[in-house]
């Protein structure tokens, strides 16, 4: 479909020859005499009648003269094109604060493990953290968002964003999935200090304002939320609701669930004001994981994108132009010649 009201004009120089012509034509044809068109008797009296086939060849040239005068001025036109996509931007959020340190229920050796851990427990200095006996809330999420990373689509992209005191930016948006599967690697360097959610939502929003909006987007924000609630926090889940995007907050729950302070509560609250709230309690070898393939199912509807593309209209006038030229030479040498009212012809060189 194409969009007529985006015309644009590269060129505006071209009118200024053509006004100069037509006012040169004009002043002509105002003027005209034997001396100036020593044919015209010759045109006028071998003419047929006066109808519009009898000036066919003048109003093909005038065509002729604004075909390529537009072709000049270089137009174009903003195509539409409505395509079936599938594809999504993910924006992944991580809560690397010390209490994702927090042991899980699950042993280290009934667990397929694909990256080691290198950090201890807390500020507890071991001789080998691979020796720690069970998984940490941090290991268990990496592992998760592996199988979740690997089972993106080809045309998908993810950024990946680790946050505590600060947000720390390991992946821009990008196609590039193996790459971001391998900066899950680093995470064990992140592990540490407080959470800041407010902050890591400021800095993956303002990531996605930097990146062109090609596809629909979610943003995944995995936290324990062992956070205090304050003004910053509700101003970033704000911009959050007022974006075109979708928003899901999974939830780790505290060890003592029941006892979660009002703070926690109240973020919970607002988190599902502006998306969905995925609880993982007790996380597992198998909850956590399949809390994101349940994000990936939801986010995995068919919609349609509306792609635009500039085309190019000088080319196709151009083209016209040229066959109608043609057309226009063909007749003016044929039916349009002198020599076919041969009779008016003979009578006017007598």
């Amino acid at each position: 479909m194409i969009d007529w009201g985006s015309i644009q004009i590269a060129h505006y120089w071209p009118l200024l020859p053509a006004l100069i012509g037509a006012a040169c034509l004009l002043a002509l044809w105002s003027y005209r005499r034997k001396q100036v068109f020593p044919d015209i008797d010759l045109i006028t009296a071998t003419r047929g009648t006066t109808g519009l086939s009898d000036r066919l060849p003048i109003a093909i040239g005038a065509a002729l003269m604004l075909l390529f005068l537009l072709a000049m001025m270089g137009p174009s036109v903003v195509r539409l094109e409505s395509i079936d996509q599938r594809a999504r931007d993910f924006l992944i959020l991580v809560d690397t604060s010390r209490s994702m340190r927090h042991d899980t229920k699950v042993r280290r050796a009934d667990f397929d493990i694909h990256f080691e851990r290198r950090v201890g427990a807390f500020a507890t200095a071991v001789d080998d953290p691979r020796e720690i006996p069970y998984i940490a809330r941090y290991e268990l999420a990496r592992e998760s968002l592996m199988t979740f990373l690997n089972g993106r689509r080809a045309e998908d992209r993810v950024g990946l964003i680790y946050f505590n005191d600060d947000a720390h930016s390991v992946s821009a948006v990008t196609s590039n999935i193996a790459f971001v599967v391998e900066q899950l690697a680093s995470m064990d360097d992140y592990v540490n200090w407080g959470t800041d959610i407010a902050t890591a939502l400021d800095s993956g929003l303002d990531m996605l304002d930097r990146y062109p909006d090609r596809s629909k987007r979610t943003v995944i924000l995995l936290t324990d939320a062992e956070t205090r609630y304050t003004r910053e926090l509700e101003d970033q889940l704000a911009r959050l609701a007022n974006s075109d995007l979708s928003f899901y907050l999974l939830w780790i729950t505290t060890d003592e669930a029941e006892d979660a302070n009002e703070d926690i509560a109240s973020f919970l609250n607002l988190a599902q004001s502006v998306g969905s709230v995925i609880t993982i309690e007790d996380p597992d070898s198998e909850n956590l994981q399949r809390a994101l393939l349940d994000v990936a199912r939801m986010e995995g509807y068919q919609y349609q994108e509306l792609k635009r593309h500039s085309v190019d209209l000088a080319q196709p006038i151009l083209d016209f132009a040229r066959v109608l030229l043609i057309v226009w030479l063909i007749l003016m040498a044929t039916i349009f010649h002198p020599s076919m009212n041969r009779e008016a012809f003979e009578d006017l060189s007598i």
